[in-house]
């Protein structure tokens, strides 16, 4: 996987102009391509079920259950799911937030009951690799409790059972803290695992692509450990003042949110006075993709860009708006 020095880039961005404090948004919503989900399990006698894997399964399960019928007895299954794009955040970038969506389906082969009993569950953060195509009961990954998130139950809801904008902020902080070799996803699990409990989420390899799950996280790529401290005594400017609003006379501001599933990024942005203003997407390593001219009339303003094949070659770009000698740099992810 191709490594990228971030910080390295805004640094090059930002070296004839100040640049404002902004945010990006991602969102995460893989195909079976990209995607990485699946769901483990065991039944007491029937040994071969600890050791099958499911990782082109539609669905996600976690079960707990009887299988009196097939040969066994009781037994339970585990979710596994991983968004392999946050590997590319570099680590300590601060996550002002994150909410996780998991989305119900009409109907279910592993658990065709529905969702039954009382089905809240926890996730988990993972902490030893699996493999989606591989891992069993048998060779599950370890998880730690620590920040878990209470997922509630479907509350009697059978099929069709969406749970939307969870958040998850701590346990994603704890993810990006890892270095990028050392991020292996999250464990959904039912929080009392005894029998006749049962939930359904769809997993990337659905059919129906706005049911697949979904991951929206806000990123703050300066981080108090990254951020330039003073070692000399220098020359002090005097400052900007703060108008009415809180905002700098002259200021540019913007936040950014990549759909990686619709090939489009959107620019939120607002100035605080009139003049030509422009959007730029630049790679990492410092050339201008594409540049637009954009509304220019002081407020707030949303402009959508479509990324063409030559942008989709990128992993990651910056987004810049620039208004005379201000400008804003937004990182975001471009790989699907």
């Amino acid at each position: 996987m191709k490594k990228i020095n971030l910080l390295s880039a805004l640094a090059i961005l930002a070296a004839s102009s100040a640049f404002s404090q902004t945010q990006t948004e991602i969102t995460l919503q893989p195909d079976a391509c990209r995607g990485k989900d699946t769901h483990i399990g065991y039944i007491n006698g029937i040994p071969s079920a600890a050791n099958s894997n499911f990782g082109t399964l539609e669905e996600m399960a976690p079960v707990a259950w009887t299988w009196y019928s097939a040969g066994g007895s009781d037994g339970a299954t585990r979710a596994l799911i991983d968004f392999a794009d946050l590997q590319l955040i570099p680590q300590g970038t601060v996550v002002t937030y994150a909410y996780l969506s998991l989305y119900g389906k009409p109907s279910s082969l592993s658990a065709p009951q529905g969702n039954q009993g009382d089905n809240n569950c926890y996730v988990q953060r993972v902490t030893s690799a699996w493999d989606e195509n591989t891992v069993t009961w048998n060779t599950s990954p370890t998880s730690t409790a620590a920040n878990q998130v209470s997922l509630p139950g479907s509350n009697g809801v059978t099929f069709n059972y969406d749970v939307v904008d969870l958040n998850i902020t701590t346990l994603i902080q704890d993810i990006i803290n890892q270095p990028p070799a050392s991020r292996h996803g999250l464990l959904i699990r039912l929080q009392t695992e005894s029998i006749y409990r049962s939930i359904i989420f769809a997993s990337s390899d659905y059919s129906v692509a706005a049911k697949r799950p979904k991951l929206r996280l806000g990123l703050n790529f300066c981080s108090g450990a990254a951020a330039r401290t003073a070692t000399q005594e220098s020359k002090i400017v005097t400052p900007d003042v703060l108008g009415a609003n809180g905002k700098v006379s002259n200021g540019v501001s913007a936040l950014v949110k990549a759909n990686l599933s619709s090939n489009v990024v959107t620019v939120d942005y607002e100035l605080s006075k009139e003049g030509k203003t422009y959007v730029e997407i630049v790679t990492i390593e410092g050339a201008v993709l594409k540049t637009l001219e954009v509304d220019g009339t002081k407020g707030k303003h949303t402009r959508t860009i479509n990324l063409d094949n030559s942008l989709l070659k990128n992993k990651m770009a910056v987004l810049v708006v620039k208004q005379g000698n201000s400008k804003t740099a937004n990182p975001f992810i471009i790989s699907k």
